[in-house]
């Protein structure tokens, strides 16, 4: 497993997707665009009708309003956001494009959060009604003051330097009766927010560097690695079947380039013009039937048709006609 480097920047690398279909709300809207900084991950959505081209673009706006433009955006490979209009839009704004590897959720963390965000849309639609527009925003305020496992605090205190003041927080000062103190001096309240982003950017760091070694020791322990060069045949493992008989596999699909150590550019068969980005794990190596085997396989076939005239008698000796058998194969394979 490789270890990607760990993004130190708060929003300078902000993973975007799009969930849905939904259920559609009384205004239309059927899909939500995700957004995720990979540094503190600190979650954003926008409710959309649709994931047209200009659809998206609008709402990258409206993200990147709250946000600001990051450095890389990393995307999958939709035909929304690879669209010209969308390439354009980002290449405007001087905003590098990385696409994630198609069906493999691993290398597109923001998955995960659309599991989270569907299970508390669906506990908060249960309370409140259908209208799961409505009950986006209190989602969203709960994924950000809630304790990630890899940074070891909240997105929102890795983006604005302290937590947000929750309902829970409310009752908290009301149980014990909190004073409210008088503010430090300007200058000061400044110093100390930077000093304590600075520590809490560095155990930040040191938290996601420890998971990441973690899940590396146990991903590695059923791991195989595979390497492919350029032109290598390989089989496409198939995220779609028919039916219940239909292969595991397809393929052979060529190498056409190879990304990084994960990452590959496979020619699909049969489609010239189509490619895409496939990770290593979807893909092994296609060996093709040597053309002498099946010599030898029609040539048996052949020799069967002859033996079946030499029908031996009931005298005749039946280990001679299976070393006779044995002898004519091994001619044929040192041949």
């Amino acid at each position: 497993m490789k270890i990607v480097p760990v993004i130190q920047e708060v929003f300078s690398k902000i993973n975007v997707d799009a969930c849905g279909p939904l259920p559609v709300t009384p205004s239309g809207k059927r899909y939500l665009l995700t957004a995720m900084c990979l540094s503190s991950k600190y979650p954003d959505a926008v409710p959309v009708e649709d994931i047209t081209s200009v659809t998206v673009v609008d709402a990258l706006l409206q993200i990147f309003s709250r946000m600001g433009f990051p450095k890389v955006l990393q995307l999958d490979q939709g035909s929304s956001f690879t669209s010209a209009l969308s390439t354009t839009f980002l290449e405007k704004f001087g905003i590098k494009v990385v696409h994630s590897s198609v069906y493999h959720p691993q290398s597109n963390p923001i998955e995960r959060f659309h599991r989270t965000v569907k299970r508390v849309l669906k506990v908060l639609c249960l309370e409140s009604g259908s209208d799961w527009e409505q009950a986006i925003y209190p989602a969203l305020f709960a994924l950000r003051t809630v304790t990630h496992e890899s940074t070891g605090f909240t997105p929102a205190e890795l983006v604005h330097g302290k937590n947000l003041r929750t309902p829970l927080t409310l009752l908290y000062e009301k149980w014990l009766d909190v004073e409210e103190t008088e503010g430090e001096p300007v200058t000061e309240y400044v110093f100390s927010l930077i000093n304590r982003m600075k520590r809490c950017q560095e155990l930040a760091i040191s938290k996601m560097e420890e998971c990441q070694q973690k899940n590396k020791t146990w991903y590695d322990k059923r791991a195989v690695k595979r390497e492919f060069r350029i032109g290598d045949l390989v089989l496409i493992f198939a995220t779609f079947k028919s039916n219940k008989l239909s292969p595991h596999w397809t393929g052979p699909g060529t190498i056409l380039r190879k990304l990084s150590e994960t990452n590959y550019v496979v020619q699909l068969p049969g489609e010239k013009a189509t490619s895409k980005v496939y990770h290593v794990n979807m893909l092994k190596p296609y060996y093709k039937r040597p053309e002498e085997i099946n010599y030898l396989i029609s040539d048996l076939e052949g020799e069967n048709d002859e033996e079946q005239m030499e029908i031996p008698c009931v005298d005749s000796n039946p280990i001679y006609w299976t070393l006779k058998r044995c002898f004519k194969i091994t001619a044929k394979v040192q041949i």
